[in-house]
């Protein structure tokens, strides 16, 4: 039983690291790059294998499952199995094979031991430890009772003696590692083997210990019930006024306001849908707008922020849209006939939302002054 302790000590080391996966920063960029949530889920799973009992004369068999369960963590799930269609035996002393039909259900912790070492929660291939408990139905073994009559040291271990019984009832404790490929948002593939310890009359014989059932299985699983990532309320942008400053009239020796012309300051916005860097078609008139007002005031300088939204993406590829942007208005500029000298370019990727519609964030602003 020391394997079955192992699988409890396991289950206690992964059940203390949860706190960290539950405020971990990387999974949750990851979940906002991938517009989901990879934990939890539900899943249902269809098998297909072979079975082999370590037994003298036993063969390889056919055999098929089903299973439903969920991830609740990144760590930790847990799965209802069923297994069974029929397993093959066989006598030391006669050169004959007997069939019986079985069938096994077992509630199975799953650990997703990928995760327990690693930060993000979804993977090209995630391997699966898995323990479990369960009961184990076995019937018709007419051919066993048909056969031990050709040796008188061979009896019925599901009756007394040669008496034929109709079907046995034991426990099961399973151990095995499942390997899943994820070829899709919903869909994986895997193999996955487990060893089985059964009731000494399993296999309708006698010796005085476990019997021990291999099985070995291909697996397609198809996950639900993924959630969308929470998104981050975009930071309040507040504006602040120019003061005025009033001015001394030296002729009349009276404080008033200055009665001069004053260089206009400029302000202006220019849009960009998801994924673009250049709008030319929306951006013309604004790019003429900004290159008059550097030819009028050649000594100032004029400020292009690029920006990029929260909402899709992740932090660097934000931040190369960001920069993308800026550039192409900075470039446009200077086709204008505006020097290189007069233009500061900024990117400033996701970091900062001027604005509280999600999708208004994808722009650059010009301001000049």
């Amino acid at each position: 039983m020391r394997i079955f302790k192992t699988i409890f000590a396991s289950a206690v080391m992964a059940t203390c690291g949860l706190t960290a996966f539950a405020q971990n920063p990387v999974a949750d960029e990851e979940a906002q790059s991938l517009g989901y949530k990879p934990q939890p889920y539900g899943f249902v799973q269809v098998q297909g294998g072979v079975n082999k009992v370590f037994s003298p004369g036993s063969k390889f068999n056919p055999t098929f499952s089903v299973g439903v369960g969920g991830m609740f963590t990144p760590i930790v799930g847990a799965r209802l199995h069923v297994n069974g269609l029929e397993t093959k035996n066989g006598f030391g002393s006669i050169d004959n094979t007997y069939k019986f039909k079985y069938i096994t259900s077992d509630l199975d912790l799953m650990l997703n031991i990928v995760n327990i070492f690693s930060k993000k929660n979804l993977h090209p291939v995630d391997v699966y430890l898995i323990g479990g408990i369960g009961l184990n139905y076995a019937w018709n073994n007419k051919q066993f009772c048909e056969l031990s009559g050709m040796a008188e040291d061979i009896s019925n271990a599901w009756g007394p003696d040669k008496t034929p019984r109709g079907s046995l009832l034991n426990h099961n404790l399973r151990v095995g590692v499942l390997a899943d490929v994820n070829v899709a948002k919903h869909w994986s593939v895997g193999l996955e083997v487990d060893l089985n310890s059964l009731d000494d009359r399993f296999n309708s014989k006698y010796k005085n210990s476990d019997d021990w059932m291999l099985t070995a299985q291909l697996s397609v699983t198809y996950k639900f019930g993924f959630k969308k990532p929470n998104k981050p309320a975009p930071a309040p942008v507040v504006a602040t006024p120019a003061p005025v400053v009033p001015v001394k009239d030296v002729e009349k020796d009276v404080a008033k306001p200055a009665l001069v012309i004053t260089e206009e300051p400029i302000n202006e916005t220019i849009f960009f849908q998801i994924r673009e860097t250049d709008n030319a078609a929306n951006k013309a008139a604004v790019i003429n707008k900004v290159a008059e007002w550097c030819k009028k005031y050649p000594n100032k300088t004029v400020s292009i922020d690029g920006y990029a939204d929260k909402g899709t993406g992740n932090p660097k590829i934000n931040q190369g849209y960001a920069q993308k942007r800026a550039e192409s208005v900075a470039k446009a500029l200077q086709e204008k006939g505006v020097p290189a000298k007069q233009i500061k370019v900024s990117s400033h990727g996701d970091e900062i939302q001027p604005f509280a519609d999600n999708d208004k964030n994808r722009c650059v602003i010009i301001v000049g002054k």
